[in-house]
């Protein structure tokens, strides 16, 4: 995540009651959830191998592994691409993320379902807080909530300036979908050179930053993109 987990506590009121986690991969912010949200996780990962070491190293008791390629629409069937750093793993196609990561590439082919996300939520409580890291496809994610995004107080997304997958939704798409349903964004910072970034969208029932907050995350900011360049 670009904005860690303990930023999104100190700077911006994040405070959820229940954390949704689309695109666990091997839940690396488990531990982070842990420290500063304590809150029970829902993750949600389409690769099955990733499901069966995820089922395996969290502790059940604040944590609930779903296998699920999650879409708008229910029983697709689709492709998953699995690469060779597994984190790019996608549905879709490598667009300019072939040119930036010339070193990443497709090694495996698996067939999955999609599910959406108001069917795997169905009966459940759904979380305040929902995290998005899906390769491309996180607008169609944050659709398949339907009318249970009235219920989402925290949206947390990956998202494109340019096509980094082939057909990804870019992030003015995304903020205007999500203002239909009173979000706004209120952070966002890019992955140097690359064309993909994180976002942060809430909605009326946060909190505003006071004075102190707004000024200590605009310094985080900028040290932020100032590390960047020093290590590039």
């Amino acid at each position: 995540m670009l904005i860690p987990i303990s930023e999104l506590l100190q700077d911006f009121n994040i405070k959820p009651k229940q954390i949704l986690h689309v695109g666990a991969h091997l839940a690396e912010e488990s531990k982070d959830y842990t420290e500063y949200f304590r809150a029970p996780v829902i993750w949600v990962e389409a690769q099955p191998k990733l499901c069966k070491k995820l089922k395996e190293s969290l502790d059940i008791a604040r944590n609930t592994v779903i296998e699920a390629c999650v879409l708008d629409r229910n029983d697709l069937v689709v492709t998953l691409n699995v690469t060779s750093n597994s984190q790019s793993t996608s549905i879709l196609q490598f667009g300019t993320h072939a040119d930036t990561y010339p070193d990443v590439s497709v090694t495996e082919s698996v067939t999955v379902r999609t599910k959406r996300l108001d069917s795997i939520l169905n009966s459940k409580e759904v979380p305040d807080f929902i995290n998005f890291d899906i390769q491309g496809v996180e607008l169609k994610a944050i659709m398949s909530l339907g009318v249970l995004i009235d219920q989402v107080k925290v949206i947390y997304t990956e998202v494109n300036k340019r096509q980094v997958y082939v057909g990804c939704n870019l992030i003015g798409d995304i903020d205007s979908y999500l203002e239909k349903y009173g979000f706004r964004r209120i952070a966002t910072r890019w992955k140097r050179s690359s064309g993909w970034g994180d976002a942060l969208y809430v909605n009326q029932t946060i909190p505003r930053r006071n004075l102190i907050q707004y000024i200590r995350s605009n310094i985080r900011f900028v040290k932020f993109y100032s590390l960047k360049r020093i290590k590039l």
